[in-house]
């Protein structure tokens, strides 16, 4: 019986230090999941009808930023001391430093203030206005560019099921949110429709010509797939189309979707109002009637 206790011991620390590894392992890859996998949005802009203008002194564009309809910027993670597993699994495979704390996620200025696109040597800004803050592009160069430009980042936390009213990341500013409907989903509610609401594109004295120029600002943000389960797993995305012949803060429409689990889509790609965007290039500017709300 004694002998048998004996064995015990080191089967139990055999299991111990093989329960350890485990661990280690299983955290490292939650630490360590790709963007995808977590609360992340991809925001896209790209202003076309530039290129091949001739212009004189500073060029300045600006376009919604990601915020919620109030103007607050995300939150991303907080950076985390790995645990002592995770420790025992980098000392023992002799990890390089970047893994001694959890993976690091950039802030608002971190990802959008002072960036030199590919496209056009544009440098980007973010730009305190009176609309509230917006993103800026800018250029002392005399022949211009498209601007094409692409980023994503990822948040704390957001609500997918009620964006809007629950503080979640827009094409800001947001003025002017139509009437939203929603329908039980689940214990949550989604969307009835397209919510659609007002918000800015500007466009320095320089550019005024009778070309147009062409907006396309896209946000797509999708909820942690580790937390939810597929039927609640999703995202909403909001879209800007717009053709502008002004310069100045020229109001536009921007529309918001959903597409959550295996329920049918209201991505906004899909809304009469993108439809009108690619087939004839429709203006979103405000000053036209057309309602989308029910597209």
């Amino acid at each position: 019986m004694r002998k048998r206790n004996l064995l015990l011991i080191p089967i139990f620390l055999i299991l111990l230090v093989m329960g350890l590894f485990v661990h280690g392992i299983y955290m490292n890859e939650v630490n360590w999941r790709n963007d995808g996998q977590r609360y992340q949005c991809l925001y896209s802009v790209k202003v076309t009808g530039l290129s091949g203008r001739e212009v004189q002194g500073m060029t300045v564009i600006m376009v919604p930023i990601p915020a919620s309809k109030e103007g607050k910027f995300f939150t991303p993670p907080a950076q985390k001391d790995p645990y002592f597993t995770q420790k025992l699994i980098h000392k023992t495979f002799n990890w390089s430093e970047q893994y001694h704390k959890g993976p690091y996620f950039r802030n608002m200025t971190e990802i959008f203030d002072n960036k030199e696109i590919d496209s056009g040597n544009w440098i980007t800004f973010i730009a305190e206005t009176e609309k509230g803050h917006m993103l800026g592009f800018k250029t002392n160069k005399t022949r211009l560019k498209d601007i094409d430009y692409i980023t994503s980042f990822v948040a704390d936390n957001f609500d997918v099921f009620d964006p809007i009213n629950n503080g979640s990341p827009m094409i800001f500013p947001v003025e002017n949110v139509s009437n939203v409907s929603s329908v039980p989903y689940g214990k949550y509610t989604k969307y009835a429709s397209y919510p659609t609401y007002d918000t800015y594109v500007y466009l320095s004295d320089n550019l005024k010509e009778e070309e147009n120029i062409f907006f396309f600002v896209y946000l797509n943000a999708n909820n942690d797939p580790t937390e939810w389960p597929r039927e609640y797993f999703g995202w909403y995305n909001n879209l800007l189309a717009a053709k502008v012949n002004d310069t100045g803060y020229v109001k536009v429409k921007a529309i918001l979707g959903q597409k959550l689990g295996e329920n049918d889509s209201l991505d906004v790609l899909g809304s009469q109002y993108a439809f009108d965007y690619y087939e004839n290039k429709t203006s979103h500017v405000i000053n036209e009637t057309t309602n989308y709300t029910n597209a």
